[in-house]
């Protein structure tokens, strides 16, 4: 469903009068739309809001494969008396459809589905009580139905979707948001428990200035023109997650028990090689070139920054809260050291391990759940050496991963073991113990808000931790066009090199994942061992 038409047609072309004209002593309504640009940020199933266009505020949802818009009039009327039936029903002039009631039904011309809002300052008496409560509340159905009922007996007016009175009052809540000092301080509490729970704790000052660049926002939309600048008048939740992200970076650092280790961001070690998605097929790769410096490839600084890497993998979430700077390196060498004492994890492996965790953090900005390489399946089969949650405006998904790092001569072997473990990921009973070893390992006061509690809970089915499932193979190689030095045209090479690597991998995956998300990364090496060697002897190995 596409955003509202805001250029106008030939019968009604698009025009700046009315509420546009009229927003600058129009303030409570600017308190309304922060109100649901708040609601956004806090619920992806709201996808856009629109200041001043189909209605005084026009949201936009999205629930699966389901779409919908929601029509919103503020009414800032003073009075001492509670909205009656009589007061929403009274057309001024009394022959056009001008009551509240229809002006909000006439609204509905911008797709299926459409739901109706009224935010008021004045509450409603008795005879609008039921729109009240929310849509689909338990005592809500019969009430709403008598009322249509009696909306449709008196007021004839169908929508230019066909809709009638029956049908607003069934779509229709009333919220009654009081005087714009407690809408204001309902909007203040609502960005300090947002802060918390994304891991920010701004001050009560700090609250204020976010609160008046929301406004500022706010009003740009609503004075924007509908005629030159509409899409101006167009509030997405990824523009506004990105201006929320902004804020919270200048917030203080939360308390130590709700901080969030994984926000932080480093400079970007590799350089994009080739990226391929097969949506129709779910199944995508990326590949990545760690370049050249001085002619010579950078396998020292590879290593290097590779090690840097290391407390995210040995260290819980807690640890990397809470840990001293100068104690970082000997609690990383002590956890390094504790995995391989309960798990039998090669130097070639832990690099590839690394590797992985390293390009999908700085690619997808997932957040890892630490120690994954302590724990080994009870099944018996090879259990996933690392696991992260990657969040998209989609829903978040859970990214169970295997690294492999294969020399030249021992490609092929790696490689067919490594897929025969993949034969039998999708097991119940492999799935349900890979849930139990994350429950275990995870510290979600530590970790993002994240959509995929439901799916880990323990006695949700395992298809809903299926459905939300990406299986990332990582599979770092000698490189017969690195091994061969430096080139000029090194990287159309390369490029050429992993394409025809992804086409013969692509076949040999287990059929038993055919309905399975994978990615599939690439990240070429001039010398396997080499690169071991150097990362081994940087931790003190």
């Amino acid at each position: 469903m596409s955003v509202t038409d805001l250029t106008g047609t030939i019968d009604t072309p698009a025009s700046d009068a009315g509420g546009v004209a009229a927003r600058r002593g129009f303030k409570y309504q600017d308190h309304v739309a922060a109100f649901f640009l708040l609601a956004m940020i806090d619920d992806p199933r709201l996808a856009k809001v629109e200041c001043e266009t189909a209605d005084d505020i026009f949201l936009f949802w999205q629930t699966g494969e389901t779409e919908y818009p929601e029509y919103v009039q503020v009414k800032t009327t003073e009075g001492d008396r509670k909205w009656t039936k009589d007061e929403v029903t009274t057309r001024s002039p009394p022959k056009k459809p001008t009551s509240l009631v229809e002006k909000s039904l006439l609204c509905d011309r911008y797709g299926p589905n459409a739901r109706f809002r009224i935010v008021s300052r004045r509450d409603v008496n008795k005879s609008l009580a039921c729109l009240k409560l929310e849509r689909g509340a338990r005592f809500r159905r019969e009430p709403v139905a008598e009322l249509g009922k009696k909306l449709t007996k008196q007021l004839k007016t169908v929508s230019p979707l066909g809709n009638d009175l029956v049908y607003w009052a069934e779509q229709t809540v009333w919220q009654v948001t009081g005087d714009v000092t407690a809408l204001i301080a309902l909007n203040h509490k609502k960005i300090s428990v947002l802060a918390e729970r994304f891991g920010g704790n701004p001050t009560a000052s700090h609250v204020d200035q976010i609160y008046q660049d929301l406004l500022r926002i706010v009003d740009d939309a609503a004075t924007a023109s509908r005629v030159s600048d509409p899409e101006k008048k167009v509030l997405t939740r990824s523009t506004t997650i990105a201006w929320w992200t902004e804020h919270l970076a200048n917030t203080e650092a939360a308390q130590q028990r709700t901080s969030k280790p994984y926000r932080a961001k480093t400079d970007a070690f590799f350089a994009d090689l080739h990226h391929m998605s097969e949506d129709s097929l779910r199944r995508a790769l990326s590949s990545y070139d760690v370049r050249f410096e001085n002619e010579r490839w950078r396998s020292q600084q590879l290593a290097d920054h590779l090690v840097d890497w290391l407390p995210e993998i040995a260290l819980k979430a807690s640890d990397l809260a809470s840990v001293q700077h100068l104690q970082l390196r000997r609690k990383t060498r002590d956890a390094v050291s504790a995995i391989k004492r309960q798990r039998a994890v090669s130097d070639q492996q832990l690099v590839g391990e690394t590797l992985l965790h390293v390009v999908i953090r700085q690619s997808f900005g997932s957040e890892p759940i630490a120690c994954k390489l302590f724990y080994q399946s009870a099944t018996g089969m090879r259990s996933f050496g690392s696991a992260h949650i990657v969040h998209a405006l989609r829903g978040d998904e859970l990214w169970l991963g295997r690294a492999t790092i294969a020399t030249a001569d021992s490609h092929e072997a790696i490689l067919k073991a490594t897929l025969a473990d993949l034969e039998h990921v999708l097991d119940p009973d492999f799935l349900k113990e890979e849930r139990e070893t994350i429950l275990a390992l995870r510290e979600p006061l530590h970790l993002m808000p994240t959509s995929l509690e439901a799916a880990l809970a323990r006695n949700a089915p395992i298809d809903d931790l299926v459905e939300a499932l990406c299986i990332p193979i990582l599979i770092a190689y000698d490189s017969t066009v690195l091994g061969g030095g430096y080139a000029r045209d090194y990287r159309t090479r390369l490029v050429a090199e992993v394409q025809a690597s992804y086409a013969a991998l692509k076949p040999r995956l287990p059929s038993t994942l055919q309905n399975v998300k994978v990615h599939i990364f690439l990240v070429p090496i001039e010398c396997v061992v080499t690169l071991t060697g150097q990362f081994t002897a940087l931790m003190g190995g």
